[in-house]
């Protein structure tokens, strides 16, 4: 069987492509029966000028891309709780935002999530990536990335010119484009939660200097629990950008540095029963499902000795960003323009993972291995160190359940990265209209120094659940603050690792955007992508060790992973070294039938390469190489749209077709389970509309996307919807304003999905509704009062294996959207 997509044995969808046209064609109906003319407030945004996905900045309506801009008071009226939440209202895009702050997955149109985070899409800093490869495990793109006031808007292009000028993000680019200070502006902001325990402050200043140059500085401090319960204070850090700008007469020099440093609580899959419904004793929209017993956490470094860690640390990130853009015409019609970025990323992951479920009762029902005759009790705190009695843990919390916690408690040395784009245009009459020709080389590196250190606990099930210790007949306990392990021997020892990466890219491209006629324009653009990655994967053994030196071996301590000589010359991982190449190209029209209205469309080739610990982790690494076929995935994209404004309204439609390949690591997680290989195909359409009818304004969206399996290594998946992938996804909001002052909801919804691939069991759709409203007490001071999830809906985005029947409930393990939570904001513009 062939698990490589075939360039000639596909067809595109020809009635989506039917679709987009016929719309075009209504719409111009439309625009012909009204007056042509620029509306007062332009409903969306077809003037503003898009700097990604092109060489030189055009207009939205003239542009050949599928985009779509965020900017602040669009991503303030979601009431979002952390930046990947604020891209679940981009039409096309696919957010979960369940991971906590950060740690979220973002794909396009029906691309597959493959192993999490932004496997085929790219996240970018003022056009250059934050990490060169959106799904480093424990590393996503989105814990490196901080949205804050600094934000002037977020571009958001699918398809086109992402396969070409850019590498690695052939599905899109998600480009926060930040504030420069061209123009004189300043904000304070405090905002504060009322029902849970949480308090930021915001600010952001920008200035022009004389004629000659701009300055912005801003950032942000946040400290407190979180609207999930931890009992700790899970959130404390912020996060400081300063950018400076020199203009001279033939062009511009800008300077910036970022410094984050930030710790958020990591949320992974909790339990919770099927069809949305929470387990007695554990609500997912609140619980956060992190033992607080794991604050002053005991694990072995890997050679049998002592570490400490704490679990307070969740998602910690450290970042320190050094960029700068020069752009100069060196004649009327040539310009060279050079973009670097250095950052030097550091920090830690820590998680609870509930990896198994069973009934308090009997601890060998979550798979604990030498139980019989023991029993269980809490390991700490209120009624700790004695057993309970079978009563006691029948009713215990409600529910009467356990749960095997695994630990990702990694140490993120470093995720250092470069990146330098030096391009040059050539501009000149052709035609009707100019045409550019730009040639560009851009060299990157991504480094990936990470340390894993993996244990097992016995913990209860509730919001905040407790360890608990095995006690013998005699009432004594043999294990110690819940620990059954130093290791993960569960899932076959798989996980305490040491593990580095070192990549470097090189590629080449050169685009052309041309004006054929008045109303025509036409890109053209190929890249060609040169990389080459040296890793190495340490994995630790098990074996029974006096860790705590007290001349006893323990319960945990009889499965202790350690470094070992057969860890250093295991010959598939230890060492190994591949490279890639591949060729993209995007071509694309736009073209403009009056001032309110155009059509467009864009066919693109591209590809992404895999992380070594993608394939490290799936077993594509064997002698030291990587597999055939597992290196580079591609994926091809058809779109065809139109674009229309009016003066009370206006619609940017787009119908796709999209074909990917894709080989990773999700369902092997380093045991002998085969990885993943899978061909998908996906079409729909989606829309942005826009709508302002005197006070009252609307904007929104949605996606309607039928995706399927149409080859696998497993043949039981081949016709399939793939996993977590809804029909229909669909967000907006509506505001309307009384004098000064702003009332408005905003609203997110999708469809059922299933959990895996195999379409055996349902994650339930849900709608969520928001509220805000702005109080003006003065023309520079503002009230502002938000309410998250106001129906306080239960929704869940993910879900890990299948179900089990535990205490007459079906029990999977998934993360919740959050609860509702309200918030107070006062702000200050000046």
């Amino acid at each position: 069987m062939n698990y490589t997509l075939s360039k000639s044995g596909k067809k595109f969808n020809k009635s989506l492509i039917s679709l987009a046209v016929s719309t075009s064609m209504l719409l111009c109906g439309a625009a012909n029966a009204q007056q042509n003319q620029k509306a007062d407030k332009e409903s969306i945004d077809l003037e503003t000028i898009i700097v990604t996905g092109s060489v030189k900045g055009t207009t939205k309506l003239k542009s050949t891309l599928s985009v779509t801009t965020v900017s602040q008071e669009r991503a303030e009226s979601f009431v979002p709780q952390g930046t990947v939440d604020i891209l679940r209202s981009i039409p096309g895009i696919r957010a979960e935002s369940t991971g906590g702050d950060s740690n979220g997955n973002i794909t396009v149109r029906g691309v597959p999530l493959g192993g999490g985070g932004s496997r085929f899409l790219q996240l970018h800093e003022d056009g250059l990536p934050v990490l060169q490869f959106g799904d480093i495990i424990v590393g996503n793109a989105d814990n490196y990335y901080t949205y804050d006031q600094t934000v002037n808007v977020v571009e958001a292009i699918k398809g086109g010119t992402a396969a070409t000028l850019a590498s690695n993000s052939p599905s899109g680019v998600i480009n926060f484009v930040s504030k420069t200070g061209e123009s004189e502006e300043g904000t304070l902001i405090y905002r504060t939660g009322l029902d849970f325990d949480q308090d930021r402050i915001d600010f952001a200043y920008g200035t022009p200097l004389g004629d000659d140059w701009a300055i912005h500085v801003g950032g942000f401090y946040r400290v407190g629990e979180g609207v999930r319960e931890t009992d700790f204070n899970a959130e404390e850090g912020g996060q400081i950008k300063l950018s400076v700008s020199r203009f001279f007469d033939n062009g511009k020099v800008r300077l910036y540095y970022k410094n984050l440093d930030d710790q958020t609580a990591s949320i992974l899959p909790m339990p919770v029963q099927l069809n949305n419904q929470a387990i007695p004793g554990l609500d997912p929209r609140e619980a956060s499902n992190i033992p607080v017993g794991l604050t002053n956490n005991k694990t072995t470094d890997g050679s049998g000795g002592i570490r400490e860690s704490s679990i307070r640390d969740g998602n910690s990130v450290k970042s320190s960003v050094i960029g700068g853009e020069l752009q100069f015409d060196l004649s009327d019609d040539l310009t060279v323009t050079e973009k670097f970025r250095v950052a030097k990323n550091s920090g830690k992951f820590f998680g609870a993972f509930s990896a198994g479920v069973g009934s308090a009762t009997s601890p060998s029902s979550i798979g604990v291995p030498n139980t019989d005759g023991l029993t269980l009790g809490y390991a700490n705190g209120i009624g700790g160190n004695t057993p309970l009695s079978q009563t006691e843990l029948q009713n215990l919390n409600g529910n009467g359940l356990i749960q095997d916690i695994r630990t990702f408690d990694n140490d993120i040395n470093s995720l250092d990265n470069f990146t330098n784009d030096l391009s040059l245009t050539k501009s000149f009459e052709a035609l009707a209209g100019y045409t550019s020709v730009t040639a560009g080389y851009y060299i990157a590196t991504q480094e990936a120094d990470i340390d894993w250190f993996w244990q097992s606990h016995i913990a209860d099930v509730q919001n905040v659940p407790r360890l608990m210790d095995l006690y013998d007949a005699d009432g004594n306990a043999v294990t110690a603050n819940g620990q059954i392990a130093f290791g993960a021997p569960q899932w076959g020892n798989c996980c305490t690792r040491d593990t580095y990466f070192d990549s470097s890219i090189d590629a080449y491209y050169f685009a052309v955007d041309s004006e054929i006629t008045d109303s025509l324009s036409i890109s053209a653009s190929i890249r060609r992508d040169n990389g080459e990655l040296t890793g190495s994967w340490f994995q630790a053994t098990p074996s029974a060790i006096d860790v705590d030196n007290d001349g006893e071996i323990s319960f945990a301590e009889m499965s202790t992973e350690t470094f070992t000589q057969q860890s250093f010359s295991e010959p598939n991982k230890t060492l190994f070294n591949y490279d890639w190449n591949y060729t993209s190209y995007a071509l694309g029209f736009n073209y403009v039938i009056n001032n309110g209205l155009a059509v467009f469309g864009n066919y693109s080739d591209g590809a992404r390469a895999s992380f070594g610990d993608r394939l490290a982790d799936a077993g594509f690494i064997v002698q030291g190489q990587a597999q055939p076929g597992s290196v580079v995935n591609d994926l091809r994209m058809l779109e065809a749209g139109v674009k229309y404004q009016g003066d009370m309204f206006g619609i940017f439609a787009t119908a796709f077709n999209v074909e990917t390949n894709d080989a990773n690591s999700e369902s092997a997680r380093g045991l002998e389970n085969p990885a993943r290989i899978r061909e998908f195909e996906s079409s729909g359409l989606e829309i942005e509309t826009t709508a302002n009818i005197g006070n009252f304004n609307f904007f929104g969206g949605f996606t309607y996307t039928d995706a399927e399996i149409k080859d696998a290594n497993d043949p039981g998946v081949v016709g399939k919807t793939p996993r977590r992938q809804p029909d229909l996804v669909y967000s907006g909001t509506a505001s309307y304003a009384i004098d000064v002052h702003t009332i408005g909801l905003s609203f997110f919804g999708r469809t059922d999905s299933y959990v895996s691939d195999d379409n055996t069991n349902k994650l339930d759709g849900y709608f969520t509704v928001n509220a805000f409203a702005t109080y003006m007490i003065t023309d520079d001071l503002a009230f502002r009062l938000a309410v998250n999830n106001l129906t306080n809906e239960i929704g869940l985005t993910e879900a890990e294996g299948g179900f089990q029947t535990v205490n007459n409930m079906d029990i999977i393990r998934a993360r919740s959207i959050l609860g509702r939570s309200t918030s107070l904001e006062l702000r200050y513009n000046f």
